[in-house]
């Protein structure tokens, strides 16, 4: 629930009011997440009943959340500059970082899910890691093709991509189509990023192209890769083969419906509870705040501090006069220095 509504926020970046994103926040887990939620794993949920497979995460939690950020990004429409300006990340090892907490942290998200040590858990935290690499190298192989170069911001964003993408299949694919869903998962979400581009839309940290994207493909790939799992107990967890596998054209039906269904909801919920926001309190921040950065609007703060490194700034504005240089110490021996 905590990660499903923060990834929404990487869309609007650099242009929402904190005080209206707290509101959003509450109105839309509340409205979406938590019937999404029971759609999926309550036991009684319309999809789970459908057949919908979903081991961690893939529709609750990324299609969901990059279908409201998409309707927010539009609510909210495109930061100042952009995309005259290129607004690249401006600290790529803290990128690099982030994106390798992320990795470590999912085979919580993944094998956690089984919510036991068993078979089960053993084959999510595989799947986990090779189809993360896979879609790291689809990635920047997608690049190195476009552009002529791989990059390390790539590499991060095809891990994501991979993270994303097995999250809903996890438990469901033996480690070759953990690898082949890996793969086309970093290829399709690479590819996806250039459409905000065409389609006007500003999506700050490709939140829809990555969630909503990777979410959506490994969702529908579950119907072409599934295979039986079997618990320590001998107890089907997946109840249908994919395509590939000698299973029948449902499953896939099934998955595409849960997909769809989760990311038109979500849209429109989302959607209206951005307008509602928006006429009522404001959402999006004046654009002189966006320029001078709303960091320091919002917080009265920002994330680094370069007046250790220059002139003093205390009492600037204020009418103090700068602190006087320290005397000079007069020119002594170093034995007068130094103790003895």
């Amino acid at each position: 629930a905590i990660i499903t509504t923060a990834l929404i926020a990487g869309a609007i970046a650099d242009r929402a009011k904190f005080g209206a994103w707290l509101v959003f926040a509450v109105l839309w887990s509340t409205l979406v997440y938590f019937p999404v939620a029971h759609w999926v794993w309550g036991g009684s949920g319309w999809l789970g009943e459908l057949g919908v497979l979903d081991f961690a995460g893939g529709t609750a939690v990324h299609v969901n959340a990059g279908a409201a950020a998409l309707a927010l990004a539009l609510v909210l429409g495109r930061r100042v500059g952009w995309p005259r300006e290129r607004m690249r990340p401006h600290n790529l090892p803290l990128v690099l970082l982030g994106a390798a907490l992320l990795w470590f942290g999912w085979f919580g998200f993944n094998a956690g899910s089984e919510l036991a040590a068993d078979a089960v858990t053993g084959v999510a935290f595989l799947n986990t890691q090779v189809a993360t690499a896979a879609a790291l190298l689809g990635w920047i192989f997608v690049e190195w093709l476009r552009y002529g170069k791989p990059t390390t911001l790539g590499a991060a964003s095809g891990a994501v991509a991979g993270l994303v993408g097995i999250t809903p299949a996890c438990a469901f694919l033996e480690p070759l189509g953990a690898i082949a869903l890996g793969v086309i998962v970093g290829v399709v979400c690479s590819l996806f990023v250039s459409l905000k581009h065409r389609a006007g839309y500003d999506d700050s940290l490709d939140v829809v192209a990555v969630h909503l994207g990777g979410g959506a493909v490994g969702s529908l790939l579950i119907g072409f890769l599934a295979v039986e799992v079997l618990d320590e107990q001998g107890a089907l967890v997946a109840g249908e083969t994919g395509l590939l596998y000698g299973g029948s054209v449902s499953l896939l039906g099934v998955q595409a419906v849960g997909v769809l269904a989760v990311a038109a909801y979500s849209f429109v919920v989302a959607w209206l509870i951005g307008i509602v926001i928006e006429k009522t309190i404001g959402f999006r921040v004046a654009p002189e705040v966006e320029v001078e950065g709303i960091d320091l609007h919002e917080h009265a703060e920002s994330g680094y501090d370069f007046s250790a490194t220059g002139p003093s700034l205390v009492g600037a504005g204020t009418g103090a006069q700068p602190a006087a240089a320290p005397a000079a110490e007069p020119a002594r021996s170093a034995s007068e220095k130094v103790a003895g």
